[in-house]
């Protein structure tokens, strides 16, 4: 296998070789690798339906095998698909083709922080708090979305060309609707940012989210990660029990609110820390305004310069109290308005969802409207597991509560989707098994025959033919030219072979098996004791090979009945039959038969076996081998 492949089942690899110009779900078209980590790998793809440029990523086979990784992984993509933010890479669609398992995202073009950080070391201050403002947003959306990320570090963070930041892979995170806040699950993220509760394998919540982006604006500022060590184990360790390094240390003009800032996110009680997104923003707002309105002590001033400064600071601050006033007022107006407009919407009853996913269109839109909800059609697709015009799925859920009136989004069934066959003849094996991919088809049997009008290794025909509407996934056989076939074979050695095998090595050789006799032999029964022509002898294609094969030295005696159906020439044919066994060949029936007729002949043999041979009109029609 060649260095950086990754074999796939069914001989298929995750390699660019094999993956680019490849379509999944006949939709995305791969155009090149972008990179890969632990779970899978990442191509660009265009999206031929919107003809756009999107993220595709492909989980790795080894995860694929794993039925409950794949579940979760599912599960978690479309949980995040739910999340609309600028700050937030957007999950267009997540499914599954052939085997390959995959989520199709927001392609961002740009670099990561991890690439930036890598290149300039420390950011400016002003820099810094920015981009972890972004990233603030972002989790601030996610976490009012019940989905924690659990591993916030530089690698997920995307800056795009106008740098603007955007997190990125959900890939491992939990919807809290679906899995517990305060679950003890399985340590995840990267141990540089992880935060000690996650270390202790204890309870994670979204102020773990919050702990891991203190370490990412703490080596932002700093240009240094807060613990280090040898070991995974030993940098854990650290998160949980060592003291933060102070940020002053390192850079010693640091504003203070920024260190203060750093020092509350990095607590090791997640009480102490921040306890939302927002609130760890607002304090990120006020660092960069105390560094935006940042002050040099004044010089003294005298005489009439110093009262002039005196008289326009009293004009300031007068004006600044009246707006302060008016602000107050509207803030109070504001305030009421949002107060009525709360106890207006609490007023609403709340129902019940009904499940509508399994029920016709119109019987779903009506259970629906009966609970005072609105049905609303969010997409149409197909789905082999739901007959045409049924419902697949819904959102929200059957069974949850809401409020009357309450907007309910259903996709609907087209059934079982058929393509049709594309032509592969005339194609390399190869581009034929991608243009059938293509087409979400698989590969079937592939048969190979000499041609000398076909190329090698290219398609003489196919089965399903071209044109024909087949369900996706339909295996599609081909024949595959060997290229001419040669004038001369070299006969093979046959001795000691069972004739069975004999054909097959004649075949392999583009020869023929030719009329099988038997003969009383020490060799093992049925192996082939003698060939003509002898082993070695050059001969044109197609040659007839007769063998003799042993009938061992004893046996008993055993009768046999046989029936032959004469042909129907027209006139009568002479039939001759002859049964070869150990007292040799001997001829059990030699005389014209009538066209059409059926003969029942009845004979004994002795021996293992016996080989009988049947002639019409003097032409061998049929030989084999009989046993009691």
């Amino acid at each position: 296998m060649a260095p950086g492949s990754i074999q796939l089942g069914g001989g298929s690899k995750l390699d660019s070789k094999h993956m680019i110009g490849r379509k999944i779900l006949g939709r995305y078209k791969i155009v090149e690798r972008l990179g890969g980590g632990g779970m899978g790998v990442v191509w660009r793809a265009n999206d031929l339906v919107l003809d756009r440029h999107v993220a595709l990523k492909v989980l790795r086979p080894e995860m694929s095998e794993d039925d409950d990784f794949v579940q979760r992984f599912r599960r978690e993509a479309k949980a995040a698909a739910s999340l609309s933010h600028p700050n937030v890479v957007s999950i267009y669609d997540v499914g599954e083709d052939q085997g390959l398992h995959f989520i199709v995202m927001e392609l961002v073009e740009g670099e990561t922080l991890r690439d930036k950080l890598n290149r300039e070391g420390r950011l400016d201050p002003a820099e810094a708090l920015d981009i972890a403002a972004q990233i603030c947003r972002g989790l601030a959306h996610a976490h009012n979305n019940q989905i924690i990320h659990r591993d916030i570090k530089p690698q997920n963070i995307l800056l795009t060309d106008l740098g603007h930041a955007k997190v990125a892979d959900f890939g491992i995170a939990r919807a809290l609707g679906r899995a517990s806040t305060t679950s003890t699950d399985v340590v995840v993220g990267s141990v540089s940012y992880l935060s000690p509760e996650q270390a202790r394998n204890g309870k994670v919540s979204a102020r773990s989210d919050l702990y891991s982006l203190g370490v990412v604006l703490y080596e932002m500022i700093t240009g240094k990660l807060p613990f280090t060590g040898d070991t995974p184990v030993a940098v854990a360790l650290q998160h949980v029990e060592a003291r933060v390094p102070s940020v002053r240390e390192a850079v010693p003009d640091i504003h203070e609110e920024i260190e203060k800032l750093i020092t509350k996110a990095l607590a090791k009680d997640p009480s102490e820390r921040f306890q939302s997104a927002e609130e760890m923003l607002q304090a990120i707002r006020r660092c960069r305004s105390a560094l935006l309105y940042r002050t040099e002590p004044e010089f003294s001033a005298k005489g009439d310069e110093a009262m002039g400064r005196r008289s326009r600071r009293k004009q300031s601050s007068s004006t600044a109290v009246k707006l302060l006033i008016a602000f107050i007022l509207v803030g109070l107006a504001i305030g009421g308005y949002a107060i009525y407009s709360f106890y207006q919407w609490m007023a609403v009853p709340i129902v019940e969802v009904p499940d509508i996913v399994g029920m016709p269109h119109i019987q779903a839109q009506a259970a629906l409207r009966e609970k005072g909800l609105v049905p609303r059609l969010s997409a149409e697709k197909y789905d082999k597991n739901f007959p045409a015009g049924t419902v697949i799925s819904q959102s929200p859920l059957g069974g949850e509560k809401v409020k009357v009136g309450r907007e309910i989004y259903y996709t609907l069934s087209k059934g079982e989707e058929y393509v049709e066959v594309p032509d592969v003849r005339r194609l390399t094996l190869r581009e034929a098994q991608l243009e059938l991919e293509n087409h979400q088809l698989q590969l079937g049997n592939v048969d190979q025959i000499s041609d000398p009008t076909v190329p090698k290794d290219h398609v003489i025909s196919q089965n399903p033919r071209e044109g024909t509407s087949v369900s996706i996934g339909t295996r599609v056989d081909l024949v595959v030219s060997k290229g001419a076939e040669p004038e001369t074979a070299i006969v093979p050695d046959l001795l000691g072979l069972t004739e069975a095998q004999a054909a097959a090595v004649l075949a392999d050789n583009l020869l023929d098996l030719g009329e099988v006799t038997g003969a009383p032999s020490q060799a093992p029964t049925g192996t082939v004791i003698a060939q003509i022509p002898q082993a070695g002898e050059e001969v044109p294609v197609r040659t007839k090979v007769d063998i003799t094969v042993s009938m061992g030295t004893q046996g008993g005696v055993h009768s046999h009945t046989l029936k032959i159906e004469v042909p129907d020439k027209g006139r009568p044919v002479h039939v001759r039959l002859t049964v070869t066994d150990l007292d040799g060949e001997s001829v059990r029936h030699n005389r014209n038969e009538a066209p059409g007729d059926t003969l029942t002949i009845s004979f004994q043999y002795k021996g293992e076996f016996a080989i009988i041979k049947v002639y019409f009109d003097g032409e061998l029609a049929d030989q084999r081998r009989i046993v009691p």
